[in-house]
């Protein structure tokens, strides 16, 4: 025997379950679809940024250590930039 209130209790319950699995799976779907049509669309958000950033690292040290000693400047000119990109 269940009294009124505690089936009442248990139906909130699984309404709210059922919100939050409904929610989530949502969000879930709109950032998997969001990544996906990305990366169809040759938009690689990954490549694009370390792309970035190891060009910005290859010329704050060269040009930090091109102050440092001239022997060393002409040495960080004439080295391949790094790539990051794979066959």
């Amino acid at each position: 025997m269940t009294s009124p209130t505690f089936a009442a209790r248990r139906l909130r319950v699984r309404r709210i379950r059922r919100t939050v699995t409904t929610v989530a799976v949502a969000v879930f779907l709109a950032l998997f679809a969001t990544i996906y049509i990305q990366m169809a669309s040759g938009h690689d958000p990954a490549l694009s940024s370390s792309t970035a950033t190891a060009s910005t690292a290859t010329t704050s040290s060269g040009s930090s250590t091109s102050s440092d000693d001239s022997s060393s400047s002409s040495q960080d000119a004439t080295t391949a930039p790094m790539t990051t990109q794979q066959s």
